[in-house]
């Protein structure tokens, strides 16, 4: 039962001798659960057992922006005179594990790890000095249950 006892399912034996399968007919629902199992021998006799457990198949899109503050052109167009900006990543959820930027820049490719701040706000600015040129950025979230989401990719120049 994961309802509190309201409904129980019959689990079948399995190949191995004491231990028993049950699959479920349909999705379980994204949140906390407690799965109760009980089992009782011939005599009558009855052993339960709990477990928690979370399903989490959901991960919010996160964004990219470069930092207003590195902004040097119209504010928005993406063109920066700074050769070492800042972008501040949007829409991280609060169980994000790795939280990662591949900067895209005259046919090679570097991963930059994001952090966050006191404030909560999560950004990345880059080891290096950059060049001047075209260079494409995407965020790559990982949570603790292994979703993974990109963002759309930014390009600045």
């Amino acid at each position: 039962s994961i309802d509190g006892g309201k409904t129980w399912f019959n689990a079948t034996p399995g190949a191995t001798p004491g231990v028993w399968d049950y699959t479920w007919l349909t999705d379980v629902a994204n949140g906390s659960h407690t799965l109760t199992v009980e089992a009782t021998d011939a005599a009558g006799n009855k052993a339960t057992q709990k477990l928690e457990f979370t399903i989490d198949t959901m991960l919010s899109e996160p964004t990219i922006a470069l930092d207003s503050t590195d902004d040097s052109g119209t504010k928005g167009d993406n063109l920066t005179n700074v050769n070492k900006p800042t972008f501040i990543l949007g829409n991280i959820d609060a169980d994000a594990r790795y939280v990662t930027v591949e900067v895209q820049h005259g046919g090679t490719k570097e991963t930059l790890t994001a952090t966050k701040g006191a404030t909560g706000i999560w950004s990345v600015i880059p080891t290096g000095t950059w060049a001047d040129g075209s260079y494409t950025l995407t965020v790559k979230v990982e949570d603790e249950a292994g979703n993974v989401k990109h963002s759309a990719p930014l390009t600045v120049t």
